[in-house]
């Protein structure tokens, strides 16, 4: 004990220490310095909740987003998965170094509300102010797009007011939603401030938001994503959309978006538009890390908003574009499901039946169907003499009104005698193929006599 007491001072002392326990302390101060940084960042740890309806492309959506981030399993792409409830991750790297900083959860919802229930396991009471809720809407469908934002808004709301989370950190989290939304600037406008300061009472007094923005302040930063904006050109060639419908649809998308105090994100996975933006965007608001993409709203198929920027005077814009139909017409009423044609919704969908099922049916019209008159038998005007081998002869051709036209051309009655004669010639008497003929051989060899006793000469 006195020897390692000694040492111990020694080591206190600044001298230095056997080699082994150097190593020892080294260890010890590493595993130290791990597990205070792996508990700190657990209790940190970043989450993104993707919600929307189905087919909506929430997958395709977040796989760009790891391709970007470079974040995938050991297998190299994330498997297909048909779970209610997906996990992905996105990893966030050093912009100078590119070292691994923090791996952001991803969970994704499937599109059947019912599954809800499932955010007990993502959004706790502990995770919620560290959680970015992004919804997914199909722009392919715009007839159905504010009804998805509006039920998953809904699911969201439900689901935080559940969890019971004290109404003084709740309206923390509120108030920290405000305050992002009012310090945005615009990174291509000269940094403006958006509060006023009185320089005799040293306060700040923060501009009033408008009547419809933060409405509905779930606490929570909101992302609003408008995939496969790609279909936009679709909608107008197929279905007759013209510019006014697109700004009508958009100018009710930001209206929810700032009721919501959400960002506005317009993406095609197909084409890769806006992808990087929406993945800066994300970490941006999840790290706050630096964010320089700029708002944009002139290219309608690639939107981008971010939270802050815009403002009931800038919607208002819109306006003057929409000449059917008025801004505070209802959703519905203006953009509707495309009519199909009338054969369509007669006939509907036609589903193709089992082969033997068609069969027994087309041979059951068949068989109810009358039968065809049975062909008179053909008059044999010509007189045909029997060879030496005992098959017929070619009969020579008749001049006169009962043998032809006097050309040499040989009627139609002898044509069918050879065509018969030739049929029977193909089996050989008395092998086993001639005993059990077909039918049809027999008929054929019972006209062929029938027509040779009619032209036998009489002697």
């Amino acid at each position: 004990m006195n020897k390692k007491n000694t040492k111990m001072a020694a080591t206190d002392d600044g001298r230095e220490s056997p080699k082994e326990e150097s190593e020892e302390n080294l260890w010890s101060a590493i595993l130290n310095d791990v597990g205070s940084s792996t508990r700190k960042r657990k209790e940190n740890t970043k989450t993104l909740l993707v919600l929307g309806d189905v087919n909506s492309g929430k997958s395709v959506l977040i796989d760009k987003l790891c391709q970007i981030s470079k974040s995938f399993p050991i297998g190299g792409k994330f498997p297909l998965s048909c779970c209610s409830l997906e996990y992905r991750f996105i990893d966030v790297q050093d912009e100078d170094t590119d070292d691994l900083v923090d791996r952001m959860g991803v969970w994704i919802l499937d599109g059947v509300v019912w599954h809800s229930q499932l955010l007990s396991f993502v959004l706790k009471k502990e995770t919620l102010p560290h959680t970015v809720v992004m919804i997914v809407a199909d722009m392919s469908q715009p007839w159905s797009i504010m009804e998805s934002l509006q039920r998953w808004a809904d699911v969201v709301r439900k689901h935080i007011d559940s969890l019971m989370v004290p109404t003084t950190e709740l309206k923390d989290m509120e108030a920290n939603i405000v305050k992002q939304f009012q310090s945005y600037v615009d990174p291509d406008i000269s940094p403006v401030p958006t509060s006023t300061s009185s320089a005799e009472e040293g306060e700040s007094v923060t501009l009033p938001l408008g009547e419809m923005t933060l409405t509905h302040n779930l606490g929570v930063p909101v992302i609003v994503v408008c995939s496969k904006s790609d279909a936009i050109t679709n909608l107008e060639k197929n279905y007759g959309y013209k510019e006014e419908h697109t700004d009508f649809i958009q100018q009710h998308i930001r209206k929810f978006c700032l009721h919501y105090g959400a960002a506005l994100v317009h993406t095609s996975a197909r084409e890769e538009r806006n992808l990087a933006a929406l993945h800066q965007y994300i970490l941006h608001r999840a790290y706050s890390l630096p964010f320089k993409e700029s708002a944009s709203v002139v290219d309608r198929d690639a939107i981008f908003i971010p939270s802050g920027w815009d403002s009931e005077k800038k919607i208002s814009i819109l306006y003057d574009q929409l000449k059917s139909f008025a801004p505070t017409d209802a959703y519905e009423g203006v953009i509707q499901p495309p009519k199909t044609t009338g054969v369509e919704s007669e006939a509907g969908e036609v589903e193709a039946k089992d082969d033997q099922v068609f069969l027994m049916t087309q041979q059951v019209h068949i068989n109810k169907s009358p039968k065809p008159p049975s062909t008179p038998p053909l008059a044999q005007k010509e007189t045909r003499y029997p060879s030496v081998s005992g098959r017929p002869t070619a009969p020579a051709a008749k001049v006169g009104p009962e043998g032809g036209d006097g050309k040499g051309n040989v009627p139609s009655e002898t044509v069918l005698s050879a065509f018969f004669s030739n049929l029977l010639s193909k089996k050989q008497p008395g092998s086993k193929a001639a005993t059990t003929r077909p039918a049809a051989h027999t008929e054929a060899a019972a006209q062929l006599d029938k027509m040779e006793k009619k032209q036998t000469p009489k002697v």
